[in-house]
């Protein structure tokens, strides 16, 4: 509805000239009678803006609202219709909006509120790379709605995970719905990462890695293989993952994006403990190699290199999820075959990365895995195989691992 204004004079004078029967010289904005009286000068036609279609509020309507009213609550109410009036006038001056505004989804408000104020934090590693997490990466999802939906079903999983309420299942929904929606858009670009896409494809790999930790696993199992078999999928899906960061790396490398992939150097010194665990780990499988033309000794060496190079940064103070992440995404293929195969010294070597997540519990998407995973791995193992765990299980369990865990 658009507004006008009346003529600015009226020929019949201020409201309190002709109460008094007086002839008032109609100036503005306070006439000489009113001036010399110091009485409030009105005008019935520039009293207010006056709606379009001629519904406006004139002052003898006002004045007969109600005989309760004082003049300082008419004047009140006068002054806030005007103002709230002049809001007609912000429209411009077309019928109708060119947009159409539908309800708000306070679903998904809620979702990116969360991102924004704790979800990203899962993520980010330093001062450097939190801005990039909690407010470049929802600016990019912006321009793509895969990763829209990637931030909004990795909000919905952090929700579900730490809020403790009776909607804990529906959030889980809310989460399993976005996720299926920006995999099915994430998967028409995979063969098309290029220099406009590439920091989304980049954060939305990121995040599917995460959402792979996060996403809750029933507790409790019968076949100990099972809970193995879980992490392994994480395994697996990390090594996708590292293929599209591979390919987006490069054109984000000089972005704002770049702290993401510029990693802290730090002198990896690790405890007597650890080192003497490492020890026994590299000296059997020293050992297997020489009696087992099968055995693939490197594979298994630059497995557990990789280890002690994670176990050296935690130890220098990083503690995000991305060091979980890293081992997993940086394992050669064989490795992740051996597993599949239930090979005694792969499941070893799993066992001490479960320690490590153990160690990195404080993020909500690890809390479980280190002892669901390891008490699984020790029922899995030979007799002869589980000496060689017992370093990672008394990291774990504490006093309250026994040799014979059952």
């Amino acid at each position: 509805m658009a507004l006008r204004r009346p003529h600015r004079k009226s020929r019949h004078g201020c409201v309190e000239c002709k109460r008094r029967r007086v002839k008032c010289d109609e100036s503005r904005p306070s006439c000489s009678n009113c001036s010399k009286r110091k009485a409030r000068c009105e005008y019935d036609s520039s009293g207010s803006l006056l709606w379009a279609d001629g519904k406006a509020q004139s002052h003898a309507s006002r004045s007969n609202k109600s005989a309760s009213e004082g003049p300082q609550e008419q004047e009140s109410f006068h002054d806030m219709a005007n103002s709230f009036g002049v809001l007609g006038m912000l429209g411009g001056h077309s019928a109708t909006s060119p947009y159409s505004l539908a309800s708000l989804n306070l679903c998904d408000l809620e979702l990116m509120m969360q991102w924004c104020n704790a979800t990203y934090l899962v993520f980010s590693r330093n001062d450097q790379t939190d801005p990039i997490w909690r407010a470049r990466v929802p600016e990019e999802a912006l321009l793509h709605s895969f990763l829209m939906h990637g931030i909004l079903a990795m909000s919905a999983l952090h929700i579900s995970r730490t809020r403790n309420d009776h909607r804990r299942a529906d959030y889980i929904s809310i989460a399993v719905a976005h996720q299926d929606q920006a995999l099915a858009l994430f998967r028409e670009r995979l063969h098309d990462i290029n220099p406009t896409n590439a920091k989304a494809m980049f954060a939305f790999a990121s995040i599917v890695a995460v959402y792979a930790f996060g996403f809750p696993h029933p507790p409790d199992s019968k076949e100990p293989w099972a809970h193995v078999d879980d992490l392994l999928q994480v395994f697996v899906l990390s090594r996708g993952v590292h293929q599209v960061l591979s390919t987006a790396s490069t054109s984000i490398r000089d972005s704002n994006f770049g702290p993401i992939i510029q990693f802290e150097e730090y002198e990896v010194i690790l405890p007597d403990d650890i080192l003497a665990a490492l020890g026994k780990l590299r000296e059997a499988n020293y050992t297997f190699g020489t009696s087992d033309p099968t055995h693939d000794t490197s594979v298994y060496e630059d497995t557990i290199h990789k280890w002690a190079d994670m176990t050296g940064a935690m130890y220098s103070g990083l503690s995000s999820v991305a060091l979980a992440c890293r081992w997993a995404i940086r394992l050669q293929p064989k490795y992740v075959e051996f597993l599949r195969k239930r090979k005694p010294l792969a499941l070893v070597i799993l066992a001490y990365y479960c320690a490590m997540l153990h160690r990195l519990r404080q993020n909500w998407c690890l809390d479980e895995w280190g002892p669901r995973v390891s008490k699984s791995i020790w029922l899995l193992l030979e007799n002869q195989w589980r000496p060689l765990i017992h370093w990672p299980m008394r990291d774990i369990f504490g006093q309250a691992f026994e040799p014979n865990l059952t």
